[in-house]
């Protein structure tokens, strides 16, 4: 935790103090927010239902350049499938809070962007459900680094150089965890939580 604590602050204080070189190099900060749907895939495939998410981001554009920062903060959410509910009153639920620093690489100015983003952060992940036989409530929790690498497509809102944008991306993300409720309850192979959003959004 301690851990996770000192990669949180850096993430804020990347995001504090990048901002005042890119002014200074005359280029965009631009705040932005996305949403859409969490699909979970390998092990948690055959445990939650799709999930959703919401996110809020902060990008930072070196003019023309083809390289560019994200820090992003992300609410995801999953419900586990319904072939649990012999085991969950109502259903077992897992909630993902995380943040990230990411690289986007991809050319700018043109009518369609496409581009590739992926980086690093920390996942704070929690599940909670009711077993059925005993009725207790019950939770479990962690905090893990991850990574995410993906892609999207942006189509830039009136002038290409405002750097207003319009994307739409998915990317894989992964989390190494060792609690066994956050994976496969029956192979219990709990090494990595893995899963893919796919959102829409839009940079102002």
């Amino acid at each position: 935790m301690k851990r996770t604590g000192l990669g949180l602050v850096f993430l804020l204080a990347v995001g504090m103090c990048i901002p005042g070189t890119v002014f200074a190099q005359g280029s965009g900060v631009h705040f932005g927010l996305s949403g859409g749907g969490d699909f979970p895939v390998s092990d948690q495939s055959n445990v939650y239902r799709t999930g959703w998410n919401g996110t809020a981001l902060l990008a930072l554009n070196f003019g023309s350049a083809p390289i560019g920062l994200r820090i992003d903060g992300s609410y995801h959410e999953f419900k586990t499938k319904s072939e649990l509910d012999a085991f969950f009153l109502g259903s077992g639920r897992t909630r993902v809070i995380d943040g990230t620093f990411d690289v986007v690489i991809g050319p700018r100015g043109n009518a369609v962007e496409p581009y590739f983003i992926g980086g690093v952060g920390a996942y704070d992940i929690r599940f909670r459900g009711q077993e059925i036989k005993s009725n207790n409530a019950f939770s479990d929790n962690t905090t893990r680094f991850g990574w995410n690498a993906g892609g999207g497509i942006a189509f830039p809102l009136g002038n290409s150089n405002s750097g207003s944008r319009f994307f739409i991306e998915a990317r894989y993300t992964s989390v190494s965890t060792n609690g066994s409720r956050f994976s496969d309850s029956v192979n219990n192979n709990g090494a990595r939580f893995t899963f893919v959003p796919v959102n829409v959004g839009f940079l102002f």
